[in-house]
């Protein structure tokens, strides 16, 4: 019997599972892996149920739950590519023949699955969510977002320019379909293929070596070899101009992967991972590649997903400056949450980074209740009045005594007075009042804690630092079973799951 010895219950939870291996440890994670994948399939037997949607051949042979239990266990033991889930296989360890009932799966069923079943692997992220909720791990009263970037499986100088792109689509449009020019299109072929160079075209092969580095010269001897491989080039350049994010160039190994500054101050093809977490036990809740490479707009559909997902209104949501702006501020207070999350000015006080100026607004202290700034001569810049400026209607913020201030020529320079403005916005207001009272501080030391934590146990601890697959959706897929390790690994803990 399974039986969990929970820290928050005074009686011991009823898990219960009868197991045909005796000599596994009772504390083992296969035996909670394959628990809590069984409770999963007796919640939602439908998802269990025969092969994916649209999928052509046989019957799937083996199980979903099995090999959702097995990918499950492989991931916590460090095994994520199909290859090695085969090798782990091969050495027939007990608890693989625990988790699979004694079968050996080969690399094309274990990746037929994952590829098919990633809507059975997202919701079994959600199902440890929800079994965390009914044993006392989450009260969803405060989470944490935060994101970082994973570094995409990829040649790094294998990309393209949007300039090459078009180049190179424009030369294959204009050469291979114009029956008039295509005799030219036969001699560049002749070129590439025959080293066959006559004297009319020898400007067009310069302009295309001049236009197009080797790996578009790749893209275009492709292109050249029939109608056929000449139309799939021309689908691969429209999905390169599709991913193109308007600044960086695109990567010919995975399109969808973007330019980013990492944690080194490198700048690498990745994917930006947003995470939610709940902080009473650092469970997460959601985690996805967002095609976005800034955090600005990533608040409202998180707690869109937040709400949907599990039904549950969180009383706070953290983050950090990235997610600010005053229109997730007012989304967030509009569904009932209050945001902990510091403006520029907070962002800078908290990182120590100081403006050299005294008289910075930076370095001034701002009283949320009283709506007041104070300088460095200790006046108080109050609210006066309400003008336009940039646009928008936003708070003044002066003294009158600036003429007499021995500041004066250093603060306000030319003007007769030292003038400070923030927006007139009642959530600003709130916000701020939030974020800089006791309690609002006290709770946004958990975003590192957790936020900043459950990345660096991904990174370090699970040793996910790459992807190790290709494309946005196989990235994520991965992703999520890394979630739903972590939180595994989080229930044992707490919950002290042992068979006795």
């Amino acid at each position: 019997m399974l039986a969990v010895e929970s820290k928050y219950y005074s009686i011991q939870a009823p898990l219960i599972y009868k197991s045909p291996v005796e000599d596994l440890d009772d504390s083992h994670m296969a035996k909670l892996v394959v628990h809590l994948v069984k409770s999963f399939e007796k919640e939602k037997p439908e998802l269990f149920k025969g092969k994916a949607a649209g999928v052509r051949g046989p019957k799937f042979k083996y199980s979903k739950s099995e090999m959702l239990g097995l990918y499950t266990f492989a991931t916590f033991r460090g095994h994520r590519s199909c290859r090695k889930i085969e090798s782990f296989l091969d050495d027939k360890s007990k608890a693989c023949m625990y988790i699979t009932n004694e079968k050996l799966p080969r690399k094309s069923k274990i990746n037929q699955f994952k590829n098919n079943c990633s809507y059975l692997i997202d919701q079994f992220l959600k199902f440890t969510v929800r079994f965390g909720f009914n044993f006392g791990l989450i009260d969803f009263k405060i989470i944490s977002i935060d994101s970082t970037p994973i570094e995409a499986y990829v040649n790094e100088f294998r990309s393209l320019s949007i300039g090459q792109i078009l180049y190179l689509e424009d030369l294959i449009y204009d050469y291979s379909f114009d029956k008039s020019r295509q005799t030219i299109w036969v001699k560049i072929k002749r070129f590439f293929f025959m080293d066959e160079l006559p004297e009319d075209m020898i400007d067009l092969i310069d302009e295309i070596y001049h236009n197009l580095n080797e790996h578009g010269r790749q893209l275009l001897q492709i292109a050249l070899t029939s109608k056929k491989a000449r139309n799939e080039i021309l689908d691969t350049l429209e999905l390169l101009k599709e991913n193109y994010d308007g600044n960086n160039r695109v990567s010919l190994t995975d399109p969808e992967a973007r330019k980013m500054h990492m944690k080194d101050d490198t700048i690498k093809f990745a994917y930006l991972l947003q995470t939610v977490v709940e902080v009473k036990m650092g469970l997460i809740l959601m985690q996805r590649i967002v095609e976005d490479k800034t955090d600005r707009y990533q608040l409202t559909p998180a707690i869109d997903y937040i709400i949907e997902t599990y039904n549950i209104v969180p009383e706070y949501i953290l983050a950090d400056n990235g997610y600010y702006g005053l229109d997730q501020i007012e989304y967030a207070y509009s569904q009932g949450i209050i945001p902990i999350i510091p403006d520029r000015n907070d962002a800078m006080k908290i990182k120590g980074t100081f403006s050299d100026n005294p008289h910075a607004k930076c370095n001034m202290h701002f009283d949320p209740k009283k709506l007041e700034y104070t300088c460095l001569n200790n006046q108080k810049l109050k609210v006066d009045g309400i003008v336009e400026k940039d646009g928008e209607l936003k708070l003044r913020f002066r003294t009158f005594e600036c003429p007499s201030c021995p500041y004066k020529k250093e603060c306000a320079k030319n003007s007769k007075y030292r003038v400070l403005y923030e927006p007139f916005n009642p959530f600003f207001i709130a916000r701020k009042r939030a974020f800089l009272s006791q309690k609002g501080q006290l709770i946004y030391k958990l975003r590192a804690i957790h936020s900043e934590g459950t990345f660096s146990q991904i990174k370090e601890i699970q040793e996910f630092k790459q992807s190790k697959r290709r494309g946005r959706q196989k990235v994520e897929i991965d992703l999520i079973l890394e979630a739903i390790v972590l939180n595994l690994r989080k229930i044992r803990t707490h919950l002290n799951v042992t068979l006795i």
